[in-house]
Protein backbone atom coordinates (compact mmCIF):
# COMPACT_ATOMS: atom_id res chain seq x y z
CA UNK A 1 0.00 0.00 0.00
CA UNK A 2 1.46 3.30 -0.63
CA UNK A 3 2.27 5.95 2.13
CA UNK A 4 -0.74 7.18 4.02
CA UNK A 5 -0.56 10.86 4.60
CA UNK A 6 -1.97 13.12 7.69
CA UNK A 7 -3.11 16.75 6.46
CA UNK A 8 -2.67 18.78 9.84
CA UNK A 9 -4.91 22.04 9.56
CA UNK A 10 -2.92 24.28 11.80
CA UNK A 11 -3.17 27.74 10.17
CA UNK A 12 -6.17 29.06 11.51
CA UNK A 13 -5.37 32.33 14.16
CA UNK A 14 -7.30 30.84 17.36
CA UNK A 15 -9.09 34.36 18.08
CA UNK A 16 -11.40 32.88 20.60
CA UNK A 17 -8.59 31.19 22.07
CA UNK A 18 -6.47 34.40 22.49
CA UNK A 19 -3.28 32.39 21.45
CA UNK A 20 -1.87 29.97 19.08
CA UNK A 21 -3.50 27.39 20.45
CA UNK A 22 -2.23 24.83 18.35
CA UNK A 23 1.42 25.06 20.75
CA UNK A 24 0.17 25.29 23.55
CA UNK A 25 1.72 22.69 26.05
CA UNK A 26 -0.81 19.87 27.66
CA UNK A 27 1.30 17.45 29.10
CA UNK A 28 5.13 18.23 30.02
CA UNK A 29 6.43 19.68 26.84
CA UNK A 30 3.08 18.39 24.87
CA UNK A 31 0.30 19.38 23.12
CA UNK A 32 -2.65 18.67 22.27
CA UNK A 33 -1.63 18.12 18.38
CA UNK A 34 1.23 15.66 19.61
CA UNK A 35 -1.45 13.33 20.84
CA UNK A 36 -2.79 12.74 17.41
CA UNK A 37 1.07 12.55 15.95
CA UNK A 38 1.70 9.74 18.34
CA UNK A 39 -1.84 8.24 17.68
CA UNK A 40 -1.30 8.01 13.80
CA UNK A 41 2.31 7.17 13.66
CA UNK A 42 0.61 3.79 16.22
CA UNK A 43 -1.82 2.91 12.82
CA UNK A 44 0.56 3.46 10.14
CA UNK A 45 0.86 7.03 9.04
CA UNK A 46 4.15 7.80 7.89
CA UNK A 47 3.71 11.13 6.28
CA UNK A 48 2.67 14.15 8.00
CA UNK A 49 1.77 17.96 5.91
CA UNK A 50 1.20 21.09 8.58
CA UNK A 51 -0.58 23.73 6.74
CA UNK A 52 0.82 26.60 9.27
CA UNK A 53 0.03 30.27 9.38
CA UNK A 54 2.69 33.24 9.39
CA UNK A 55 3.00 33.22 13.45
CA UNK A 56 3.56 29.76 13.96
CA UNK A 57 6.43 29.56 16.55
CA UNK A 58 9.95 28.40 14.43
CA UNK A 59 10.67 26.73 17.82
CA UNK A 60 7.87 24.39 17.69
CA UNK A 61 8.23 24.03 13.82
CA UNK A 62 11.86 22.58 14.97
CA UNK A 63 10.38 20.83 17.81
CA UNK A 64 7.54 18.94 14.82
CA UNK A 65 11.10 18.16 12.74
CA UNK A 66 13.05 16.77 15.10
CA UNK A 67 10.53 14.47 16.27
CA UNK A 68 9.39 12.92 12.92
CA UNK A 69 12.93 13.02 11.90
CA UNK A 70 13.27 10.34 15.00
CA UNK A 71 10.32 8.62 13.58
CA UNK A 72 11.88 8.12 10.40
CA UNK A 73 8.50 10.24 8.79
CA UNK A 74 8.38 12.09 6.04
CA UNK A 75 7.22 15.72 6.81
CA UNK A 76 6.20 19.12 4.70
CA UNK A 77 5.35 22.41 6.63
CA UNK A 78 3.41 24.28 3.48
CA UNK A 79 2.08 28.25 5.12
CA UNK A 80 -1.84 28.91 4.39
CA UNK A 81 -2.23 32.95 3.22
CA UNK A 82 -4.36 35.12 1.12
CA UNK A 83 -2.43 34.72 -2.06
CA UNK A 84 -2.16 30.71 -1.86
CA UNK A 85 -3.79 29.40 -5.08
CA UNK A 86 -5.65 32.66 -5.46
CA UNK A 87 -6.55 33.53 -9.06
CA UNK A 88 -4.82 36.84 -10.24
CA UNK A 89 -8.56 38.43 -10.81
CA UNK A 90 -9.49 38.01 -7.11
CA UNK A 91 -6.09 38.76 -5.27
CA UNK A 92 -7.30 42.49 -5.12
CA UNK A 93 -10.58 41.72 -3.25
CA UNK A 94 -8.18 40.30 -0.60
CA UNK A 95 -5.80 43.32 -0.25
CA UNK A 96 -6.95 43.99 3.14
CA UNK A 97 -7.90 40.48 4.43
CA UNK A 98 -5.41 39.09 7.11
CA UNK A 99 -6.81 35.66 8.31
CA UNK A 100 -6.64 32.62 6.29
CA UNK A 101 -9.32 31.67 4.14
CA UNK A 102 -10.88 28.76 6.13
CA UNK A 103 -10.49 24.68 6.44
CA UNK A 104 -10.89 24.10 2.46
CA UNK A 105 -8.79 26.48 1.70
CA UNK A 106 -6.30 24.96 3.65
CA UNK A 107 -6.70 21.64 2.09
CA UNK A 108 -6.38 23.39 -1.15
CA UNK A 109 -2.50 24.29 0.29
CA UNK A 110 -1.59 20.99 0.10
CA UNK A 111 -2.36 20.16 -3.39
CA UNK A 112 1.05 20.21 -5.25
CA UNK A 113 2.64 17.71 -1.61
CA UNK A 114 -0.09 15.04 -1.42
CA UNK A 115 -0.07 12.64 -4.52
CA UNK A 116 -1.92 9.72 -1.92
CA UNK A 117 -4.58 8.82 0.14
CA UNK A 118 -5.20 11.37 3.35
CA UNK A 119 -6.94 12.22 6.62
CA UNK A 120 -7.16 15.45 7.63
CA UNK A 121 -7.47 16.57 11.15
CA UNK A 122 -7.35 19.87 13.26
CA UNK A 123 -4.73 20.73 15.36
CA UNK A 124 -6.36 21.81 18.09
CA UNK A 125 -8.75 18.55 18.59
CA UNK A 126 -8.19 15.44 20.33
CA UNK A 127 -9.57 12.35 18.21
CA UNK A 128 -8.24 9.06 19.95
CA UNK A 129 -6.31 6.30 18.40
CA UNK A 130 -9.33 4.60 17.13
CA UNK A 131 -10.05 7.49 14.64
CA UNK A 132 -6.83 6.63 13.10
CA UNK A 133 -7.01 2.49 13.12
CA UNK A 134 -10.52 3.06 11.82
CA UNK A 135 -9.49 5.54 8.88
CA UNK A 136 -6.41 3.49 7.94
CA UNK A 137 -8.32 0.02 7.96
CA UNK A 138 -10.79 1.82 5.60
CA UNK A 139 -8.07 3.02 3.41
CA UNK A 140 -6.73 -0.42 2.91
CA UNK A 141 -10.10 -1.58 2.13
CA UNK A 142 -11.04 1.01 0.08
CA UNK A 143 -7.60 0.87 -2.16
CA UNK A 144 -7.98 1.73 -5.83
CA UNK A 145 -11.62 2.95 -5.30
CA UNK A 146 -11.06 7.10 -6.07
CA UNK A 147 -14.57 8.05 -5.86
CA UNK A 148 -15.04 6.15 -2.34
CA UNK A 149 -14.23 9.23 0.69
CA UNK A 150 -14.72 8.50 4.37
CA UNK A 151 -15.19 10.41 7.72
CA UNK A 152 -15.08 9.54 11.09
CA UNK A 153 -18.10 10.78 12.59
CA UNK A 154 -18.72 11.97 16.52
CA UNK A 155 -22.00 12.89 18.03
CA UNK A 156 -22.91 16.63 18.67
CA UNK A 157 -23.37 16.24 22.38
CA UNK A 158 -19.72 14.94 22.76
CA UNK A 159 -18.44 17.96 20.91
CA UNK A 160 -19.46 20.75 22.89
CA UNK A 161 -17.47 23.36 24.78
CA UNK A 162 -18.76 24.46 28.07
CA UNK A 163 -17.33 27.71 27.65
CA UNK A 164 -18.53 29.28 24.86
CA UNK A 165 -20.25 28.44 21.12
CA UNK A 166 -18.65 25.67 18.53
CA UNK A 167 -19.22 25.27 14.84
CA UNK A 168 -20.00 22.18 13.59
CA UNK A 169 -21.17 20.55 10.21
CA UNK A 170 -24.06 18.37 11.09
CA UNK A 171 -24.25 15.40 8.95
CA UNK A 172 -27.50 13.61 7.73
CA UNK A 173 -26.38 9.84 7.03
CA UNK A 174 -28.28 7.39 5.13
CA UNK A 175 -27.13 3.61 5.17
CA UNK A 176 -23.71 4.11 6.39
CA UNK A 177 -23.37 6.83 3.53
CA UNK A 178 -23.06 10.76 4.12
CA UNK A 179 -25.99 12.13 2.68
CA UNK A 180 -25.87 16.15 3.45
CA UNK A 181 -23.67 18.40 5.70
CA UNK A 182 -25.01 21.81 6.54
CA UNK A 183 -22.31 24.05 8.26
CA UNK A 184 -23.58 25.66 11.94
CA UNK A 185 -21.92 28.55 14.39
CA UNK A 186 -22.64 29.29 17.17
CA UNK A 187 -24.22 25.82 18.84
CA UNK A 188 -24.10 26.14 22.43
CA UNK A 189 -26.62 24.07 25.02
CA UNK A 190 -29.34 25.64 26.71
CA UNK A 191 -30.89 24.18 29.31
CA UNK A 192 -31.53 20.78 27.86
CA UNK A 193 -31.93 22.30 23.86
CA UNK A 194 -29.10 22.63 21.41
CA UNK A 195 -29.18 25.71 19.42
CA UNK A 196 -27.22 26.94 16.28
CA UNK A 197 -27.06 29.41 13.73
CA UNK A 198 -27.50 27.80 9.90
CA UNK A 199 -26.09 29.33 6.86
CA UNK A 200 -28.68 31.86 6.79
CA UNK A 201 -27.89 33.09 10.17
CA UNK A 202 -31.74 31.45 11.72
CA UNK A 203 -31.28 29.45 15.03
CA UNK A 204 -31.89 25.77 14.57
CA UNK A 205 -32.99 23.04 17.11
CA UNK A 206 -30.23 20.49 16.62
CA UNK A 207 -30.21 17.12 17.63
CA UNK A 208 -28.03 16.08 20.27
CA UNK A 209 -27.53 12.61 18.81
CA UNK A 210 -26.56 14.38 15.52
CA UNK A 211 -23.46 13.03 13.72
CA UNK A 212 -21.01 16.06 13.38
CA UNK A 213 -18.21 16.32 11.21
CA UNK A 214 -14.56 17.48 13.42
CA UNK A 215 -12.99 17.46 9.92
CA UNK A 216 -11.60 14.28 10.26
CA UNK A 217 -12.10 13.29 6.53
CA UNK A 218 -10.20 10.51 4.44
CA UNK A 219 -9.61 11.72 1.16
CA UNK A 220 -7.98 10.70 -2.25
CA UNK A 221 -5.96 13.10 -4.43
CA UNK A 222 -8.44 13.17 -7.44
CA UNK A 223 -10.30 15.79 -4.14
CA UNK A 224 -7.58 18.63 -5.39
CA UNK A 225 -9.74 19.38 -8.55
CA UNK A 226 -13.16 19.74 -6.56
CA UNK A 227 -11.64 22.10 -4.31
CA UNK A 228 -9.76 24.11 -6.78
CA UNK A 229 -12.99 24.20 -8.78
CA UNK A 230 -15.29 25.34 -6.34
CA UNK A 231 -12.60 27.71 -5.03
CA UNK A 232 -13.28 29.14 -7.90
CA UNK A 233 -16.95 29.31 -7.80
CA UNK A 234 -17.12 30.33 -3.88
CA UNK A 235 -14.66 33.54 -4.91
CA UNK A 236 -16.74 34.61 -8.06
CA UNK A 237 -20.02 34.27 -5.93
CA UNK A 238 -18.60 36.19 -2.77
CA UNK A 239 -17.68 39.51 -3.98
CA UNK A 240 -17.34 41.08 -0.08
CA UNK A 241 -14.25 38.37 1.17
CA UNK A 242 -13.44 40.15 3.96
CA UNK A 243 -15.29 37.56 6.63
CA UNK A 244 -16.19 34.91 4.27
CA UNK A 245 -14.82 31.10 4.89
CA UNK A 246 -14.38 28.87 2.61
CA UNK A 247 -15.42 25.33 4.81
CA UNK A 248 -13.93 22.08 3.70
CA UNK A 249 -17.43 20.37 4.72
CA UNK A 250 -19.22 22.67 2.50
CA UNK A 251 -17.09 21.66 -0.26
CA UNK A 252 -17.76 18.15 0.31
CA UNK A 253 -21.39 18.34 0.63
CA UNK A 254 -21.36 19.77 -3.06
CA UNK A 255 -19.30 17.17 -4.04
CA UNK A 256 -21.90 14.15 -2.44
CA UNK A 257 -24.95 16.45 -4.36
CA UNK A 258 -23.11 16.33 -7.57
CA UNK A 259 -22.23 12.89 -7.30
CA UNK A 260 -18.88 13.21 -7.54
CA UNK A 261 -18.04 10.93 -4.54
CA UNK A 262 -19.70 8.97 -1.89
CA UNK A 263 -18.78 9.51 1.94
CA UNK A 264 -18.82 6.30 3.94
CA UNK A 265 -18.89 7.61 7.81
CA UNK A 266 -17.06 6.06 10.40
CA UNK A 267 -18.45 6.10 13.88
CA UNK A 268 -16.42 6.02 16.52
CA UNK A 269 -16.76 5.77 20.42
CA UNK A 270 -13.97 8.05 21.25
CA UNK A 271 -14.68 10.92 23.29
CA UNK A 272 -13.41 14.28 21.74
CA UNK A 273 -12.34 17.21 23.50
CA UNK A 274 -10.28 20.29 22.24
CA UNK A 275 -9.05 24.01 22.84
CA UNK A 276 -11.62 26.61 21.73
CA UNK A 277 -11.57 28.81 24.69
CA UNK A 278 -8.81 29.38 27.47
CA UNK A 279 -10.98 27.57 30.14
CA UNK A 280 -11.28 24.40 28.01
CA UNK A 281 -7.40 23.72 28.58
CA UNK A 282 -7.91 22.78 32.29
CA UNK A 283 -10.76 19.81 31.06
CA UNK A 284 -8.28 18.94 28.53
CA UNK A 285 -4.91 18.65 30.85
CA UNK A 286 -7.35 16.63 32.78
CA UNK A 287 -8.36 14.07 29.96
CA UNK A 288 -4.78 13.83 29.05
CA UNK A 289 -3.34 12.56 32.48
CA UNK A 290 -6.27 10.43 33.12
CA UNK A 291 -5.40 8.42 29.87
CA UNK A 292 -1.86 8.47 30.36
CA UNK A 293 -2.36 6.78 34.12
CA UNK A 294 -4.81 4.06 32.59
CA UNK A 295 -1.65 3.61 30.18
CA UNK A 296 -3.16 4.53 26.89
CA UNK A 297 0.12 6.88 26.46
CA UNK A 298 2.73 6.61 27.94
CA UNK A 299 4.01 9.21 30.68
CA UNK A 300 6.53 10.76 27.89
CA UNK A 301 5.14 10.72 24.79
CA UNK A 302 8.65 10.72 22.48
CA UNK A 303 11.12 9.90 25.45
CA UNK A 304 12.80 13.15 26.20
Amino acid sequence: MNKISLLILAGGMGSRYKGQKQVDTISQKETLLEFALYDAIQSGVEKFVFIINSKFPKEYKSRMEKILTEKKSEFHFLEQNTRNFIPKEFQSQLADRSKPLGTAHAVLCAKEIINETFITMNADDFYGRNSFESAVNFIKKTKGSDGKFGMVAFKLKNTLSENGTVSRGICKVENGLLKDVEEFVSIEKLGHEIKGLDKEKSISQLDENDFVSMNFWILKPSFFSVIEDKFYEFLVQNKDLSQREFYLPSVIDKGIHENLFEVEVLTTNEKWFGLTYPEDKDLVVREIEKLKSEGVYPKNLWNE
